[in-house]
């Protein structure tokens, strides 16, 4: 992407939870058709960002699948804990290959060993994966957690869980609700209650002041009412 050194110190530099992909690829777009500086989307787990941003990555802004790695950075990146905004929710699903099952309304235990059989399910590390730690949440307040403990496939990021569901590689995953929203590949078992685990909330910040007007320029995009009906056509909850 740029093809020098002077190039690409003057693109932007956003990192971003591996769920937001498809919105923030077309955000980007828009944006970059009347800004000077290109954006560079970097996608990965919330928590694997986070990480890379403490040990020095050259990130502008970050965007987390939760509040917990933007807690870790404001304490001690001044830029985000004052910058910090929510900028859209989600919701958990549990989803199967397409065709292979159907929906339930309700789901206990006997259902979901059913369900998964001799196979494993998908989900984000909770160790450390947004997804996967709401999943572990939901599955203890349904008292399914016994069952789907020594079930799990830890993937690095919640994009990898859909993946193995897409291939049919394991009969059913936990992911968000934008990440199956539209997909022609997997199917949508179950709708989590919302009670059941903490609000998904999405926060951004920016993390330095360089190209600080370009920055603050992207920044504010994502708030505005282009960005929110682009995340809407994902699935994503606007607030």
């Amino acid at each position: 992407m740029g093809g020098n050194q002077t190039a690409a110190a003057k693109d932007l530099l956003v990192f971003a939870a591996a769920s937001l992909s498809n919105p923030l690829k077309q955000i980007a777009e828009t944006y970059a058709k009347t800004a000077k500086h290109r954006i560079r989307l970097s996608f990965a787990s919330s928590s694997t960002l986070a990480r890379q941003i403490s040990k020095g990555a050259p990130a502008d802004i970050y965007i987390s699948a939760n509040e917990i790695w933007m807690d870790f950075l404001a304490e001690s990146i001044p830029e985000i804990a004052a910058s910090r905004r929510e900028v859209i929710s989600n919701r958990l699903v549990m989803i199967a290959p397409k065709g292979s099952l159907q929906p339930v309304k309700s789901l206990d235990g006997k259902r979901l060993d059913q369900i998964l059989g001799n196979g494993r399910l998908a989900i984000g590390d909770p160790d450390h994966v947004p997804a996967g730690i709401y999943a572990v949440e939901a599955l203890q307040a349904l008292k399914l957690w016994q069952v789907a403990k020594p079930k799990l496939a830890r993937l690095n990021n919640v994009r990898a869980a859909l993946a193995l569901v897409e291939r049919g590689a394991t009969p059913a995953g936990i992911v968000y609700q934008s990440d199956a929203f539209k997909n022609k590949n997997v199917e949508v078992l179950y709708k989590f209650p919302a009670s059941s685990h903490r609000r998904i909330s999405y926060w951004a910040a920016r993390v330095n002041k360089r190209h600080d007007h370009d920055v603050k320029y992207f920044f504010k995009t994502l708030f505005t009412q282009l960005a929110k009906d682009v995340f809407k056509r994902h699935g994503f909850l606007v607030n």
